[in-house]
């Protein structure tokens, strides 16, 4: 029995001694934590930080790329304003012209007048257009173009060949590369 007794007083101090060798252990682990710990926190408030220095730089940049657009189309409205302005003030002689042609037709029964002061408004006009850049669209005669044609009809002529412009109903007209109107027509088949 001794030996039992010794036995388990054997187990008791072995089980005491590595009970506190684990205890020693885990406080040296922990004490050896605690920088890497504070280490940690710094890092993580230093991110913290230069994460709310980011968003905040970032709403700055939305909001000047909000006031870049509105100051962008208020630049493009008063441009088109200004840019209508001048062609509407080229236009204003033409409209005096065609009240006074108008004034002048109604109290002289000659029509020759009347015709020659609509023909001077209409060379005004055809000036001005020029002057802006507008050209006609030479029509008659050439090969149907979709891109600048719009084909009202088609019709059979004799000696007429495939897919040419026989007659021109409303002309086209472009400003430089733009098409600002089809011209209507009607094509041979």
């Amino acid at each position: 029995m001794k030996e039992s007794s010794n036995k388990k007083e054997k187990k008791e101090k072995d089980t005491k001694t590595t009970s506190e060798k684990v205890k020693k252990t885990s406080q040296t682990k922990v004490e050896n934590n605690e920088p890497k710990k504070i280490e940690f926190e710094l890092e993580i408030a230093s991110l913290q930080s230069e994460l709310e220095k980011l968003n905040d730089l970032n709403l700055r940049r939305a909001a000047e790329f909000e006031n870049f657009k509105k100051r962008r189309e208020r630049e493009m409205e008063d441009f088109w304003k200004t840019a209508n302005a001048a062609l509407i003030k080229k236009l204003l002689p033409v409209k005096d012209d065609f009240e006074r042609s108008i004034a002048a037709g109604k109290n002289e029964h000659d029509c020759t007048s009347l015709l020659t002061g609509i023909e001077l408004v209409y060379k005004s006009l055809q000036n001005i257009l020029k002057d802006e850049g507008v050209e006609e669209i030479d029509a008659l005669n050439q090969p149907f173009d979709p891109e600048i044609h719009e084909a009202l009809m088609q019709i059979e002529k004799e000696g007429a060949e495939s897919n040419i412009v026989l007659d021109q109903h409303q002309k086209g007209y472009k400003l430089g590369d733009v098409l600002l109107r089809p011209a209507q027509v009607v094509v041979s088949k």
